[in-house]
């Protein structure tokens, strides 16, 4: 005996099994580079944090350094 399968289900099983073959993004991360450039764009900002931290305010990151990150996909 044959059991019944709905529609609806036949339907979603097929939305599942074409989305299989679809690589999801899970995460961004940040490029690596070279370690000199890693530290010098972390020191810029370790001390507009510290400078901050003394003021009692959030910091405003250089947006020059943030440009030099470039987030890849992962998953």
């Amino acid at each position: 005996m044959r059991a019944r399968v709905s529609m609806t289900t036949l339907r979603r099983l097929e939305a599942l099994e074409r989305s299989r073959g679809q690589r999801k993004v899970v995460a961004l991360f940040p490029e690596l580079m070279p370690v000199d450039e890693w530290g010098a764009i972390a020191s810029n900002m370790q001390a507009e944090l510290k400078a901050n931290i003394k003021k009692d305010c959030p910091p405003q990151y250089d947006k020059r350094d943030l440009s030099h990150l470039v987030l890849v996909a992962s998953g």
